[in-house]
């Protein structure tokens, strides 16, 4: 997210991804976000980190927009 981005000017709604533990009960996944300022370095070991799995395998990731 734009390093301005706060959770309170968006709907309740939208807000769900936003709550990691309400997100894993309705989307029964896993949501982690971050600022544009964390650089190109950490969110690359994030991607790397996340995308493995329990069983060692690579998962998907989504990347959402809003509008």
């Amino acid at each position: 997210m734009d390093e301005g981005f706060t959770v309170d000017g968006i709907s309740e709604l939208a807000g769900i991804v936003f709550d990691s533990g309400r997100a894993r009960i309705i989307f029964e996944a896993d949501v982690f976000w971050a600022r544009a300022s964390i650089g190109e370095e950490a969110l690359q070991t994030w991607l790397d980190t996340y995308q493995i799995g329990r069983n060692y395998q690579r998962r998907g990731i989504v990347e959402l927009e809003f509008l």
